[in-house]
């Protein structure tokens, strides 16, 4: 009962945090009247793992792609929500089939839609630093993976993922290229025999199509 209830509070806790989050980036939004407002596309790779004992705990590529916004309160502070597509890669191992009665050394595959919504800080105009939480619903996922009687309909993956996200991003006149690193908040076992965390970097390339400007309010 202990771990389970550690792992509940953990859980609450990670949303606190997001919440809190969140709740940051709406009230710079609220402080600062928007500059600019920036949309475009972004297409590049995942180098994910999952954690926990029933996986190889290697990292493997996968594909991420999507298109983004960036909203420029003052020269220097912006925020930048995203909607992507992420595919995570895993192998189970031997004690998957131990303790779940499942497929060991199964490559397992995940697609995720994501929406990262992250403040952006500009020491430099080329130059941006990305921190903000990231929701992730759980699209498509391996089938088969359980064989046991009472768990063969079931689905070892929950569809909920929480993470932060934090990284940098160099800013080319119409190009962007990052490098993000997503640490998993959550338990995204569909029991709570095992903790199974997503942890990982992401490359992207990203092209903007359009630059709205916008009316201005408060500068700093």
């Amino acid at each position: 009962m202990k771990p389970s209830m550690n792992k509940l509070a953990f859980n609450k806790w990670s949303a606190s945090l997001a919440f809190i989050l969140l709740l940051l980036t709406a009230s710079v939004s609220h402080s600062y009247a928007q500059q600019s407002l920036e949309v475009g596309l972004k297409a590049g790779g995942n180098l994910m793992k999952v954690g926990g004992r029933s996986f190889d705990g290697k990292q493997y590529p996968g594909f991420s792609a999507g298109v983004y916004g960036k909203l420029n309160f003052t020269s220097k502070w912006s925020l930048q929500p995203e909607i992507d597509w992420n595919q995570t890669i895993a192998k189970t191992t031997t004690e998957f089939t131990d303790i779940y009665g499942g497929v060991g050394l199964q490559q397992v595959n995940l697609n995720y839609v994501a929406v990262p919504i992250l403040v952006s800080f500009k020491p430099t105009p080329w130059l941006s630093i990305l921190l903000g939480p990231q929701y992730g619903y759980l699209v498509t996922q391996t089938d088969g993976l359980l064989q046991s009687p009472n768990d063969a309909n079931k689905k070892p993956f929950s569809h909920n993922d929480l993470s932060i996200v934090w990284g940098g991003q160099l800013n080319l006149n119409k190009v962007i290229i990052g490098l993000r690193y997503s640490a998993g908040l959550n338990n995204i076992c569909f029991r709570t025999t095992d903790t199974w965390r997503q942890y990982g970097f992401q490359f992207y390339v990203g092209y903007q199509l359009g630059d709205l400007k916008l009316r201005g309010g408060k500068k700093k």
